[in-house]
């Protein structure tokens, strides 16, 4: 990456950090000259880096590159940077090329103390006002302050900057006009600019342009920018990930399932920042990474698409040759332009058509994903001829085994145990002798992953191509990538899966059915709501970003928190993109969804979003491949539920232990749980009470053979004999419940629920 480019990256990272300063209690005059002047006067003078020329280039950018600053551009030169960051502000904020003068600024229509809106508040409609608390902007100013100050000007430092504006910027608006949204946070905003800034540059570049201001603005020349197919969209995706993941069986199986998730996980990301990197940018392109998708952005220039060209064809073959078909990633892109993230012409329909037409080639490159020779390829006799032998946890027998496992069951079985402690995950260069400790699992252009402890990373001191560190472990021991993730896990002292079986029900420990739980859940119709839950008028790319990183937050952050609150017995298998796969006691996995789908439903605040999910009930000697398999058929029936009330409610559900017990989460919130409560409370005051409860289920499920209702009468007022009117009123009640159907459906999950949480052991 050239000094320009890292250069152009800080000042369009930078550049509305006059923002933070002039919403201090101390702040005041205009936004972009109070950041150049905090950089010059607060930053330079412990920090050397912003005083030299590289560090020159990132305040002209701070001080003159805001997209108001139209009538200031005659005081700097046509070749400087900030015209390009002046560029790429307009394009992310939506206001266009040349933004709006700040001559008409007036502070009676700005709230500095406007909370960040949601982004939740406009999908499909809405017109919510649901905001984000933040710490004081003095404090958010220190901690920048602090960061920048030890922070070089450096390619590697680039990822710190970004990790530094993701904690202090991420939750204040970029804009505090109150005629706005105000649902963009300064840091979305910022890491958009810089990836926008990024791309126009490369491009310029390729068609021999140094003159920015004549390129990008001026009549004749701006006019022709906005049009231009300047940028390139792109997308890959992971084929196989389901079967990858949950086709393995063997003791392990768990251990196996939680890193192989990881594994994943950490590949796609590797994936990600290997074509950054080649082409000379950085994560600020990347718009999205999660549930084996990635989004970028990037330069539409020859040299992009033949490295796009080279680097499918090389993954291509890297995952023929260390996964045969099991994987396999599709890449596509399709050219864009400033008006087509802008969202301007076509009747609105401009940007949210680029992903339909991204989603097009991305299946039809998934339909013919080989060639005719790789077919034949795969179709001739496999060099490694001895079958006799495959993996006891994935069934490979297409290579040597170690203890009985394939090399890589045998490494993410090495990784297992410590996982969760485990935060450093280091790309480290590909050694044909690899150390056996720690142990290292394969990755494409010529690398491998290994996991440590922060203090075992520090004194291993490995050769790095890059570190990525979950949470904020890490953020001390050098220039690293900082990303969020899924992974709960309550201690079971080392007794493994089989200890949460073993406890019953939380409800009360020292009865309940030993079964394990599992959760499968994801969020409903998300596709549609990328490509159009954002209103036409109001479409753009800081947007999509916006809305991407807060449902990456929830699943990857905001998880662990509601399940830690909790004290769930369980354990995230994985969490990311939307999807969820988490496995416990059975009773905590059912109180974990509904915290879960509650905290889902806070976190957007107004319902723009809702989960399916499916929950299964299984001895904890299944094969865990098996209760992976049917959760995720019980989230399938969930997602095809249909209100019967009329209104015309779909998906939104749950479906507990059977396709045929589905409820809509409110059904299941306010009726089924409340009353399996009720149920528990009657019925333990009843002489054989769990015996009447089986003799009431086996006649609710044969309420259509004509003499179980009658049957019903009789066992009821006998069981409810002889007691008070209350009692028998609860009589009465049953027997109405019984006799409705929908009623009916709620008492019999009920009785079960009952059932197994009462069980003696």
């Amino acid at each position: 990456m050239t000094s320009d480019r890292i250069a152009l990256y800080y000042g369009a990272l930078l550049h509305d950090v006059g923002e933070v300063i002039f919403r201090t209690s101390s702040g005041s005059g205009d936004a972009a000259e109070l950041g150049a002047g905090f950089l010059e006067r607060e930053v330079a003078p412990l920090n050397s880096n912003y005083a030299d020329d590289v560090g020159k280039l990132v305040v002209e950018q701070v001080r003159y590159g805001s997209s108001a600053k139209v009538g200031d551009a005659a005081g700097i030169n046509a070749t400087s940077l900030a015209h390009l960051v002046r560029f790429a502000d307009g394009i992310s904020l939506g206001c266009g090329i040349n933004g709006a003068p700040n001559a008409s600024f007036c502070p009676e229509t700005y709230d500095c103390d406007a909370e960040l809106r949601k982004i939740f508040n406009i999908i499909d409609g809405r017109s919510d006002d649901n905001t984000i608390p933040h710490e004081s902007y003095s404090s958010i100013l220190d901690r920048i302050r602090e960061g920048l100050v030890h922070t070089g000007i450096s390619r590697a430092g680039i990822d710190s900057l970004l990790n530094l504006l993701e904690v202090t910027a991420g939750s204040i608006p970029t804009s505090t006009d109150k005629a706005g949204l105000i649902d963009v946070s300064l840091y979305d905003h910022a890491k958009t600019t810089a990836g926008i800034a990024a791309c126009a540059h490369a491009w310029l570049e390729a068609q021999g342009a140094s003159d920015y201001q004549t390129s990008l603005f001026a009549e004749g020349h701006g006019a022709g920018s906005r049009g231009a197919q300047m940028f390139l969209l792109f997308s890959c995706d992971m084929s196989g990930i389901q079967s990858f993941i949950y086709t393995i069986s063997g003791s392990g199986a768990l251990k196996q399932l939680r890193a192989r998730s990881l594994y994943l996980e950490l590949l796609l990301e590797h994936i990600a920042d290997g074509l950054l990197d080649r082409l000379g940018l950085c994560r600020a392109n990347l718009l999205y990474t999660g549930g084996g998708h990635a989004y970028l952005l990037l330069p539409n220039t020859p040299e992009t698409v033949a490295a796009l060209e080279s680097f499918d064809r090389e993954l291509r073959t890297w995952f023929l040759a260390h996964y045969r078909t099991d994987l396999y990633l599709a890449s596509a892109w399709v050219p864009c332009s400033p008006n087509d993230l802008l969202n301007v012409g076509e009747d609105g329909r401009r940007f949210p058509n680029l992903f339909r037409e991204l989603t097009r080639r991305l299946s039809d490159r998934k339909a013919a994903r080989y060639s005719a020779d790789t077919i034949r390829r795969l179709n001739a006799p496999i060099a490694y001829d001895d079958h006799s032998r495959e993996c006891r946890e994935c069934h490979r027998s297409d290579c040597d085994l170690i203890d009985g496992r394939c090399p890589l069951c045998n490494a993410l079985g090495a990784i297992s145990p410590d996982l969760v402690k485990k935060g450093v995950f280091a790309v480290v260069p590909h050694r044909n002798q690899a150390p056996t400790y720690p142990p290292r699992l394969p990755l494409p252009f010529g690398a491998d992953l290994a996991l440590y402890d922060r203090d075992g990373y520090v004194r291993a001191a490995p050769e790095t191509v890059r570190v990525y560190t979950k949470d904020s472990v890490g953020l001390d021991i050098g220039a690293v990538t900082h990303i969020w993730m899924g992974d709960y896990t309550a201690d079971t002292n080392g007794e493994g899966i089989s200890a949460y079986a073993a406890l019953g029900t939380s409800l009360d420990s020292g009865r309940g059915i030993r079964r394990l739980g599992v959760l499968r859940a994801d969020v409903d119709n998300l596709g549609s709501v990328f490509i159009s839950g954002i209103p036409a008028d109001k479409a753009s790319i800081s947007r999509t970003v916006t809305l991407s990183r807060a449902l990456s937050y929830f699943f990857k952050k905001k998880i662990n928190e509601i399940l830690a609150e909790g004290d769930w017995r369980m354990q995230i298998v994985y969490s990311g993109g939307d999807d969820l796969f988490a496995i416990g006691n059975w009773s905590d996995v059912i109180h974990a969804a509904v915290a879960i789908r509650k905290a889902f439903d806070e976190f957007t605040g107004n319902g723009a979003l809702s989960i399916s999910a499916g929950i299964g009930m299984f001895e904890q000697k299944y094969p865990l491949a098996s209760m992976a398999k049917e959760a995720g058929e019980l989230e399938d029936a969930a997602k095809m539920f249909v209100a019967t009330d009329g209104s015309g409610a779909e998906k939104n559900a749950i479906a507990l232990w059977s396709a045929k017990q589905v409820f809509s989460w409110s059904e299941f919130i306010d009726v089924v749980v409340p009353r399996a409560q009720e149920v528990a409370r009657i019925f333990d005051g009843i002489e054989k009470g769990k015996a009447f409860a089986y003799r009431l289920m086996e006649l609710l499920r044969d309420v259509d053979n004509p003499v179980s209702i009658p049957r019903l009468a009789y066992v009821l007022a006998r069981a409810f004999e002889g007691r008070g009117d209350e009692d028998r009123r609860y009589s009465q009640q049953f027997y109405n419940w019984a006799t409705d159907t929908k009623q009916r459906a709620y008492l019999v999950t009920a009785l079960e629920w009952y059932a197994y949480a009462s069980r003696e052991r």
